[in-house]
């Protein structure tokens, strides 16, 4: 791993592939992101690192713009890959005025991140149940998030 800069872009169909190597198998992440992009309901954004994806967001396009589903590769943690995508996301929905994020009510550290970068707390909760796919197989979990939001600067105003 060096240390060469973190590259966030929209993700190509060419990248599907890589992206799902790096993923436990059945999971699909890559493929079902990749395909509601298609689909024009999302923005799937890739970081990568030396030809390597290393972080992936998903900001979705419908309604208020929201940055779901961020992902860091765990030996990349703590190197800037999520405020990349975040950045990006950012730059991606300037004209929409805003940008949410869901933060877990036990996940202090991507809170102290997001707050960093901005990001306030609205009260709003959501509980989610919902399956996923890690090398231990399917399981299904449950969460509260609470919606974080930033109003982000128009470029062009």
């Amino acid at each position: 791993m060096n240390d060469d800069p973190v590259a966030v872009r929209r993700c190509e169909a060419g990248d599907v592939e890589s992206i799902t190597a790096t993923e436990p198998p059945g999971a699909r992440v890559a493929e079902r992101l990749f395909a509601r992009q298609e689909r024009g309901e999302s923005l799937f954004l890739v970081a990568w690192q030396d030809g390597v994806p290393v972080g992936s967001g998903e900001v979705v396009l419908a309604g208020r713009r929201e940055l779901r589903n961020l992902h860091v590769v765990d030996a990349y943690r703590g190197r800037g890959v999520g405020t990349a995508v975040i950045r990006a996301a950012e730059e991606a929905s300037a004209e929409a005025g805003t940008l949410s994020i869901g933060v877990g009510a036990e996940n202090l550290a991507a809170r102290r991140l997001y707050e960093r970068l901005g990001y306030r707390g609205t009260g709003e909760l959501t509980t989610t149940t919902y399956t996923y796919v890690d090398a231990d197989g399917e399981h299904e979990a449950t969460e509260t998030d609470e919606r974080l939001e930033k109003r982000l600067e128009n470029a062009s105003g």
